[in-house]
């Protein structure tokens, strides 16, 4: 079951890292049990051996039908191991969902920041019409499709006015010599950074901040130093109601005695 055939003779300290894992794993399911709880179980392996114990716990929990309610701080490990992901903040369950609804569509500002790389940008919606949303932020204005419905912000729905998050993926972004319509964001490309099949590009906005891209290498892309603007597709942009927005709320609904 755990591929260690012929190792029942040999004592701990002459299995590596990986055995050691299959062997407490092993034990832990001679009972067959109906749920299993793993506590950070790959933590102490390194990042190639890690990478197969994940493949091997896959293969397992699908082989014996057991529930693995698996703990981790390792994003990439939660998105590869799971069916469903359940994110704690703070003692709070802030988002229960399925790996890419969780990546693709975060409930909040802290999965969005928490799962993965994100570029986040606080503002203001200024318009909502035909199911997109026109939001004021520091450096411009840009355009969000994602998850928008317009309501009166103290549900569901957004409202004009209130102040949200727009969260969007490095891959989802896009370089533009000139504004498109909707996008008004202009940046200056700072650094290119070559990690095998993609490359990371690094841009500042006027007030400091960098965003972060990842292209395909090989792609043609403005050389170091170029001022452009920034876009991407409306729906590739997820809009969160603010903390800020909901504490305020909250205020308005205090009523003094």
């Amino acid at each position: 079951m755990v591929q260690l055939s012929g190792f029942e003779k040999r004592y701990p300290s002459q299995l590596s890292g990986g055995q050691k894992q299959r062997v407490a794993i092993a034990r832990a399911l001679i009972n067959r049990p109906k749920v299993l709880l793993l506590d950070e179980p790959l933590g102490a392996l390194d990042l190639k051996l890690r990478k197969q114990m994940q493949l091997e716990l896959k293969r397992l929990q699908k082989k014996l039908n057991i529930t693995f309610i698996y703990v981790t701080h390792d994003q990439e490990e939660a998105l590869t191991m799971s069916d469903r992901i359940a994110i704690m903040h703070d003692g709070v369950m802030d988002q229960i969902g399925s790996p890419t609804e969780i990546y693709e569509r975060p409930a909040t500002k802290f999965v969005a920041t928490f799962i993965g790389e994100t570029n986040v940008f606080d503002g203001t919606i200024r318009s909502i019409e035909g199911g997109k949303a026109v939001i004021g932020i520091e450096n411009g204005e840009v355009t969000s499709s994602g998850s928008v419905e317009e309501g009166d912000g103290k549900n569901t729905g957004f409202a004009v006015n209130e102040f949200v998050t727009v969260s969007v993926r490095p891959e989802k972004m896009h370089f533009s010599p000139k504004p498109v319509e909707g996008f008004t964001v202009p940046a200056v490309v700072r650094d290119y950074i070559y990690v095998g099949s993609v490359l990371k590009c690094i841009a500042v906005l006027p007030n400091g901040n960098e965003i972060k891209m990842e292209k395909l290498a090989g792609e043609e892309l403005p050389p170091i130093g170029e001022k452009v603007f920034i876009c991407w597709e409306p729906e590739d942009a997820v809009l969160i109601h603010s903390l800020d927005n909901r504490f305020y709320q909250s205020m308005e609904n205090i009523k003094l005695a």
